[in-house]
């Protein structure tokens, strides 16, 4: 049974990273990235068995790094500010896009990187660019379909094979997609599994 999942603490900027006594490295964290509006916040409440995570329909809310404890803290769920259009300010944009660049790069108990992707927009330029940068930096990520309640199943089953053939044609290799949905429970025992793979590590 998965308890104690809960808010630990927000980071905005890297001053207050690095001088944040509780950011252990000792805990494994795997950490949920996408455009804005992907899903982030439904898919981490989901998964954590809480509202911790704030849902918007404004795009662009989430302007700080965002960690929760899950399995009785074996592990830390990491919530990424989204890449993509915002209402944020430029300033606050360049902000904590450099944040979430030194994040990924210098936590060495960074597990695995999930990356949302909306299931009715598929993969967008911004969304291959940032995969082409996780790899030339080694950092290991895995694709998740959001929002896979709002298209039927030739739309997804179409969908996940163009990242397939994306994946393919550009000779990347990595974990297999999970397709997720908050209404329909889909992917979240598989997600979780993973997860508690991770925390093992």
């Amino acid at each position: 049974m998965i308890r104690k999942n809960s808010f630990v603490f927000g980071i905005s900027d890297i001053k207050s990273f690095l001088n944040n006594s509780d950011l252990s490295t000792t805990v494994p964290e795997v950490a949920f990235a996408g455009r804005s509006n992907v899903g982030k916040s439904s898919l981490i409440n989901k998964l954590i068995h809480n509202k911790a995570a704030r849902v918007s329909s404004k795009p662009g809310c989430t302007r700080q790094i965002n960690f929760y404890t899950m399995n009785n803290g074996k592990i830390r769920i990491v919530d990424l500010p989204g890449y993509g259009y915002s209402a944020a300010s430029k300033q606050d944009i360049a902000q904590y896009l450099k944040l979430i660049e030194y994040y990924l790069i210098n936590r060495s108990n960074l597990q695995r990187v999930f990356l949302l992707i909306d299931a009715r927009r598929g993969l967008k330029e911004i969304d291959e660019d940032f995969v082409f940068w996780l790899i030339q930096n080694q950092i290991s990520f895995q694709l998740i379909l959001t929002k896979i309640d709002e298209i039927n199943l030739d739309s997804l089953t179409l969908s996940l094979e163009n990242i397939k053939k994306w994946m393919s044609s550009k000779g990347l290799l990595t974990y297999p997609t999970i397709a997720f949905s908050v209404y329909q429970k889909s992917g979240i025992k598989e997600l979780r599994n993973e997860i508690a793979e991770l925390s093992r590590k």
